[in-house]
């Protein structure tokens, strides 16, 4: 099959959709039925269906929808497409929206405050792909409240990803590659800052200006 991740970067399609959806969960970046990920396709767009594991999503089971949500198979997508929707509606340079759960990610979100600038400067992976990270304070998932607020947020033409409060992250790319490659970043910045109890030394403003 080759370089996964140069299939990525090529135009989406539900094979290459499916695959990374499965990659999400074996990378531990979601559990159970959590978290969903969406795709422009053409003129319609790729989205997880509600209610199925992304370790179980396949060319099938993957959705092809209306900007409505509508889907072709009658099968509701994931609620948080309304959230997606926002994003791609305010982002033209975003083709793909990744919203995952990372267990060290929530526990750091559960440390820190709302914010514009919320977890600290660790690694330097995660000040070159989401540095400064901003947080929303909790909203209920699914909900327009949560919507609104994720699409105030991307209106940041710069933004590529986004903490939310006790629920998880957003990340978004011009391709599935750029998408994983943030939230891995960010998780492992996350990881440390908890396994450090929030004690890790942070990279200094004059470095981060170096890693830009």
């Amino acid at each position: 099959m080759g370089d996964s991740s140069n299939m990525f970067i090529e135009p989406v399609s539900k094979d290459s959709f499916a695959i990374f959806c499965r990659l999400l969960y074996e990378r531990h970046l979601v559990t159970g039925v959590g978290g969903n990920v969406s795709a422009r396709f053409g003129d319609r767009f790729l989205v997880t269906p509600s209610g199925l594991s992304l370790r179980d999503i396949t060319p099938r089971s993957v959705l092809s929808v209306q900007a409505d949500g509508c889907s072709q198979k009658g099968i509701r997508p994931s609620k948080e497409f309304g959230m997606h929707m926002e994003i791609f509606t305010k982002r033209s340079d975003v083709n793909v929206v990744c919203h995952v759960h990372p267990p060290y990610v929530i526990a750091a979100s559960t440390m820190i405050r709302p914010g514009s600038n919320t977890l600290p400067a660790i690694t330097p992976g995660f000040i070159y792909f989401a540095y400064p990270l901003p947080m929303l304070p909790f909203f209920v998932p699914g909900s327009v409240e949560l919507a609104k607020a994720v699409r105030k947020q991307f209106s940041d033409k710069k933004l590529r990803a986004l903490l939310l409060q006790n629920h998880g992250l957003i990340t978004v790319g011009t391709n599935m590659t750029e998408a994983l490659n943030i939230a891995e970043e960010v998780d492992e910045n996350a990881m440390t800052y908890v396994m450090t109890s929030g004690k890790a030394s942070i990279i200094s403003n004059k470095h981060i200006s170096k890693i830009f």
